[in-house]
């Protein structure tokens, strides 16, 4: 084995300069081992007392990035040397090296590393700028937006990256002063403040500073460390080159300057990222979205809308057959309420779990309520005002205009609330207004239905109460939960938040189309048929157009939310096709086994749930972290 050894370490290039009786001494205190598929060489996060070089096989650098995810740093082979930035830096173990296959290596200790180290300049001075490469890289690859760059070129952009050192209190860029680097966070959180105004709170992960450079003017905000912390800093010229260099980071840049500061997205800045304004963002991204969709699969979601249909149905079934039994006064009351609730509650988690940017249950649940407590007085007062639906009806052209003036009043009761909900720029998906009208419907329709069931009460018919109740529930995906859905879409387009700019005719014209489609379909089904047959072949079609429209705005809805989030999540399209090439056994790679589901991310500084392995909010922007 020293004769092996010595061959290897003689004709290794970081020994060339080593005094032969230092690389003698070196090889007697070494020990070769032997690595068998997975087993770790070295332990992320440990303190090291060796370090490996690799004389065959290949081992796979791994690391936990800031969302919990193994993150594939590289794949090093024969000649290799693994864990020395751990020795020379004498800092915790920043990656993992596990083996693929068998791996034979030569562990050389502290001690002996050290005396190498101190007896030969070259060996020294290699390894200093090896260990600080190494590092850089390391945290490029974890934390950042430069991520999705190809591995043997990071290298290169390690080289050109410096890492600082920060202090509670100290200003890292002030307001007024030109820009001339670019900084993203490593460690720390920094708060960024405009005036007296406080605009954000960056963690790492998050980077600061593209915005000045892109547009040549002075810093906007200031931006003070709030505890101590490192930055990994790049210089003016260094990221202009990087940027022309790679489309996926400028697409990043691009959604993120949308999102944060869109009144920059002027014709220079545009050229800089090689966008025109014909050539929008979620276009193109829809386009690679559409390319990559056979290579990398849609984050994964949660379809728990089963989960709550069968939960609630059940509930509503046992209070139903109590009810019957019973006869008693709070197993009547109890089939009431869960009776009102369980259509509405299904329906919108079952538009949830068809969006992939969407907020907590919590915001959708005040929305729900919102409706029912304010939308159902309001139509009421209406209503009753108008002396609507009265009953005192009596030609065709009478009816027709109740339920149109019905519809009306329902559906803008309705869409106040909407409105309230979706006014924030944060609401900036069609999908938000898609699932914040179809929770509002469902508030009003689950109230509405609660109410005609305490009628049939008042009048001590039990049996027809419950009929009621369920006809409603079996109906409500038809009704109220869908006609505001496409109502919302509307206000949503008037509101200019659609990401394709059009002129405020075009938009104004959707709104008013989807609108009028809504009232119409309300209209249509609440319109008095003369015969039974008509009255279902009218709610046959009223249904099933507007369950169409409803499930072509879902599609649009998710295929933009897919695109923006693969806009600023590159880095998940290169850690798939690394997985991929590496292969996917759990063992090695540290990932869930079968069964488990990694946890969804929230971000903290707007709100969004976010899948399973992303790393930037497709929502703001920001990084996110478990």
């Amino acid at each position: 084995m020293t004769t092996k050894a010595m061959e290897f370490l003689r004709n290794h290039t970081l020994f060339r300069g080593v005094p032969q009786h230092e690389l003698e001494g070196a090889v007697q205190s070494m020990h070769e081992e032997l690595f068998h598929d997975g087993d770790p060489l070295i332990v992320e996060g440990s303190y090291g007392n060796s370090c490996y070089f690799i004389m065959s096989g290949q081992v796979q650098i791994v690391s936990r990035n800031l969302i919990g995810h193994t993150v594939t740093l590289d794949v090093l082979g024969e000649g290799a040397l693994i864990g020395e930035v751990s020795l020379f830096l004498e800092e915790k173990r920043t990656s993992g090296a596990q083996a693929i296959g068998e791996v034979t290596a030569l562990r050389l200790e502290q001690n002996a590393f050290s005396r190498l180290a101190a007896a030969s300049p070259m060996f020294h001075e290699s390894l200093s700028f090896s260990a600080r490469i190494r590092t850089m890289h390391a945290m490029l690859s974890k934390a950042t937006i430069w991520a999705a760059i190809p591995n043997a070129e990071l290298r290169g952009l390690a080289e050109v990256t410096v890492r600082r050192k920060v202090y509670k209190g100290d200003v890292i860029v002030a307001e007024g002063a030109m820009a001339d680097r670019f900084y993203m966070i490593a460690e720390g959180r920094f708060e960024v403040r405009s005036g007296r105004r406080k605009k954000a709170v960056y963690k790492p992960g998050d980077y600061f500073g593209e915005m000045d450079l892109l547009s040549g003017e002075a810093h906007t905000g200031t931006v003070t460390a709030l505890e101590n912390g490192e930055l990994m800093v790049m210089g003016r010229d260094e990221f202009h080159f990087v940027l022309q260099q790679y489309e996926p980071v400028r697409r990043q840049f691009h959604e993120v300057l949308r999102i944060r500061r869109p009144e920059l997205l002027n014709e220079e800045v545009s050229a800089k990222l090689q966008f025109t304004e014909a050539e929008q963002v979620p276009e193109a991204a829809v386009e690679t979205a559409a390319t990559l969709e056979a290579v990398i699969p849609a984050p994964p979601k949660k379809d728990r809308w089963m989960d709550v249909l069968l939960a609630l149905g059940g509930i509503f079934v046992a209070f139903t057959g109590l009810a019957i039994w019973l006869k008693q006064p709070v197993w009547i009351y109890a089939a009431l309420i869960s009776g009102g609730f369980v259509g509405p509650v299904s329906f919108v988690a079952y538009m949830r779990s068809s969006q992939l940017l969407g907020f907590k249950p919590i915001r959708l649940a005040a929305v729900f309520a919102a409706s029912g407590i304010i939308a159902v007085p309001v139509a009421w007062v209406l209503e009753r005002f108008w002396s609507v639906g009265s009953g005192l009806e009596t030609t065709t052209i009478e009816h027709v205009q109740a339920s149109l003036l019905i519809g009306v009043i329902e559906e803008i009761a309705k869409l106040l609330v909407c409105f309230f909900f979706l006014r924030g720029r944060k609401q900036r998906f069609l999908m938000d207004a898609v699932v914040f009208g179809a929770a509002a419907g469902m508030g009003f329709a689950a109230v509405e239905s609660i109410l005609y069931g305490f009628m049939y009460l008042q009048q001590h018919a039990t049996s027809g109460m419950l009929a009621v109740l369920w006809v409603r529930a079996l109906l409500s995906p038809f009704g109220h939960g869908t006609w505001t859905a496409i109502a919302a879409a509307g206000l949503w387009y008037g509101l200019g938040r659609s990401a394709k700019r059009g002129s405020t005719a075009d938009r104004l014209l959707r709104m008013a189309a989807l609108l009028l489609i809504s009232i119409l379909l309300h209209a249509a089904w609440d319109y008095p048929y003369a015969a039974g047959l008509w009255k279902m072949v009218g709610m046959v079609m009223v249904g099933g157009i507007g369950i169409a429209l409803l499930f072509s705005l879902i599609r649009q809805g998710t295929k933009e939310e897919r695109a923006m989030h693969r806009a600023v999540n590159p880095a998940q399209q290169v850690e798939e096709r690394l997985r991929q090439a590496v292969g996917s056994d759990s063992k090695r790679s540290g990932s869930e086994g079968p069964g488990t589901s990694p946890p969804s991310l929230t971000c903290e500084g707007c709100g969004t749930v976010s899948p399973a392995g992303t790393r930037y909010c497709g929502r703001c922007g920001q990084a996110l972290q478990l």
